[in-house]
């Protein structure tokens, strides 16, 4: 077993808790094989990635390029959106001016490009 008492699982005794709870009992065992599995399973990935390090690099730069094309992708999105929902405002007397300007160059930058 893994870090829990084996005696009391993990349970303090008091007189108010009962001693052998099925459910309980049955829930402390679950715990106890999932601790051991995940355990045994870092052990193996540890190894796994120790004789293999070209493919724990292959994998972070593949992850780092992932992240870097999502972040573009998820930016570009919310810039339109925003774009899109300050256009509607273009028309309001005081923020209209200042919104107006901003989509200005905002067209500016994309016929520049």
């Amino acid at each position: 077993m893994s870090k829990l008492n084996v005696k009391t699982r993990g349970r303090t005794s008091s007189p108010a808790t009962p001693q052998h709870d099925p459910i309980e009992e049955k829930y402390y065992d679950k715990l106890a094989w999932l601790a051991d599995r995940t355990e045994k399973s870092r052990i193996t990935d540890f190894i796994e990635n120790y004789q293999k390090p070209g493919r724990v690099i292959w994998i972070n730069m593949l992850a780092g390029v992932s992240r870097g094309v999502g972040m573009t992708i998820g930016t570009a999105i919310i810039i339109a959106i925003a774009v899109y929902v300050l256009s509607l405002f273009v028309s309001m007397p005081l923020v209209g001016e200042y919104i107006a300007q901003l989509l200005d160059w905002v067209n500016t930058f994309k016929q520049a490009k």
